[in-house]
């Protein structure tokens, strides 16, 4: 009678200890989180403006191929530090541009400087 009492309790103490365990994980996998990626940034000269469509091409010493990329509404244009709209784009201007690029779809501004 005491063996099978004793393959009890170590039976029981083992399952509680899993709960423990299985516990503390799920508790400490709750406080996690991720942060989306960076902007990319690219530095050129702005070789071509799209108005209707919201697309500028930039050419850069680092690239081979001039990078298309979309501006949205948030886009922010900054020039001489002070902010403005994309109307004060100027192809042939040298800037830097800041941009990331989705898992499928065109690459897109967060933010042009010039």
């Amino acid at each position: 009678m005491e063996g099978i009492m004793g393959i009890t309790r170590q039976t029981s103490s083992r399952r509680i200890l899993g709960a423990l365990l299985l516990a503390a994980f799920a508790l400490s996998a709750a406080e996690t989180w991720a942060r989306p990626p960076r902007a990319r940034e690219l530095c050129g000269v702005i070789r071509a403006i799209d108005l209707q469509t919201h697309t500028l091409t930039v050419q850069s010493p680092k690239r081979d191929q001039p990078l298309a990329l979309v501006w949205k509404r948030d886009t922010k244009f900054i020039r001489n530090w002070k902010f403005t709209d994309s109307a004060a784009l100027r192809e042939g201007l040298r800037g830097c541009v800041y941009y990331r690029s989705p898992f499928c779809g065109k690459p897109f501004l967060t933010k042009v400087i010039w």
